[in-house]
């Protein structure tokens, strides 16, 4: 961490996210990411923090929390074959909360690569603050969706953290 001078700032951002839908009259709005984005570019800033286009994290990296059989459903289901998983969809508790919709598995990695790219700077030291709007779906279980949240991405965050950091203090401010 930074003793003297301007503490260092990481901001994760994915245009992509955006481009994601719940579906018509869902409160969850990926858009509003963009939106957020909108501001801290034009307010400029972006110049006083480093921007980064998360990388995206892998299957493995996720089943660090969740369960296999879960991470591989939310890889396979998608709108046109919602059909052949009825009894997938009520395990995974996948619905009128946590609708399918095209990208879920894309969007589910976006959100989640910023948070454990976050923790990864922090571990090394590289900054001090990391932003990564798009994250902090902490509802998910291990192998259930829930509350608008189908990865979460903060335990896999803390897991991250955990490895260097003897504890981490998590805040739930909703």
């Amino acid at each position: 961490m930074a003793v003297e001078g301007k503490r260092k700032v990481a901001y994760f951002y994915d245009a992509e996210i955006g481009n994601y839908h719940y579906g018509q009259g869902h409160p969850m709005k990926p858009h509003r990411v963009r939106m957020t984005h909108n501001l801290v570019v034009n307010y400029g800033l972006y110049r006083e923090m480093e921007v980064f286009r998360p990388k995206p994290v892998s299957r493995d990296q996720m089943t660090r929390f969740h369960s296999d059989d879960y991470i591989n459903f939310l890889r396979v289901i998608n709108p046109d074959n919602m059909s052949e998983f009825l009894r997938h969809l009520q395990r995974f508790n996948v619905g009128e909360d946590c609708p399918v919709f095209d990208g879920l598995f894309e969007f589910c990695q976006l959100y989640t690569s910023g948070s454990i790219g976050g923790a990864v700077r922090l571990n090394k030291g590289q900054n001090d603050i990391v932003i990564n709007w798009a994250g902090g779906l902490h509802h998910a279980k291990k192998s259930e969706a829930s509350g608008f949240c189908y990865i979460n991405d903060c335990v896999l965050a803390i897991l991250e953290l955990l490895k260097h950091h003897q504890r981490v203090l998590y805040i739930d401010i909703d």
